[in-house]
C-alpha cells in the first residue's frame, strides 16, 4: 500500500510543481480495468515461432504504454487473449521477365479481450492484419524478409493496443 501512495503522491506532486510529468492519471480504459493478462497466443499457421514473437511484441507495447498493468493471470482483470489464423508471403511485384521482385507478408490475429472474474466479454474475435512488402534483393534503405515481418508484427501489436487500451 506504501507503493500506491507514494506513487500517488509523486504524481500530485509532479502535477503541482511542473504542470505536469508527461503521466496522465486520466484512463483510457474502462474504469475497473487496471491490469491484464496477455497469454501466448495460439499459432495456427506453418510458419515457425510467430505466436512467440506476437505474443511478446504485444506484451512489449503494454509495457510501454503504461496504461494497463501487465501481470499473472490469477491477479488480472482482463484477459487478452488470441491467434494466428494467417500467414502469407506472396509475390507482389515483378519484373518484364515475369520473376518476383518484391514480397507481401500478410499476418492476420484473432484476438478477444475479456473480464476475467465475471468473463464479461469487451471485444471479441476482432480480425486484424498486419502487411508489409521487401525486396528480394534489397538495397539500402529497403526492406528484407525479417524487417518486413517485423513491420508486419508490429502493426497488429499496436492495432491491438489501441482497441485494448481505449474508453469502451
Amino acid at each position: 500500500m506504501k507503493t500506491k501512495f507514494t506513487l500517488l503522491s509523486t504524481l500530485i506532486l509532479c502535477s503541482m510543481l511542473a504542470g505536469g510529468c508527461g503521466y496522465s492519471t486520466t484512463s483510457r480504459t474502462a474504469k475497473d480495468i487496471k491490469s491484464i493478462y496477455v497469454p501466448f497466443f495460439t499459432n495456427e499457421t506453418t510458419e515457425p515461432n510467430l505466436d512467440i514473437t506476437v505474443t511478446e511484441s504485444l506484451i512489449n507495447n503494454l509495457i510501454s504504454d503504461n496504461t494497463l498493468k501487465v501481470v499473472d493471470e490469477v491477479d488480472a482483470d482482463a484477459i487478452l487473449d488470441g491467434k494466428i489464423v494467417g500467414f502469407s508471403n506472396r509475390p507482389y511485384s515483378f519484373d518484364l521477365d515475369l520473376n518476383a521482385q518484391e514480397y507481401k507478408v500478410i499476418i492476420r490475429v484473432q484476438a478477444s479481450l475479456y473480464k476475467r472474474r465475471s468473463n464479461e466479454v469487451i471485444w471479441n474475435n476482432r480480425t486484424i492484419v498486419g502487411e508489409s512488402t521487401y525486396f528480394i534483393e534489397p538495397v539500402e534503405g529497403e526492406n528484407d524478409f525479417e524487417t518486413a515481418l517485423n513491420q508486419s508484427i508490429e502493426t497488429i501489436t499496436e492495432r491491438i493496443l489501441n482497441l485494448t487500451v481505449q474508453d469502451w
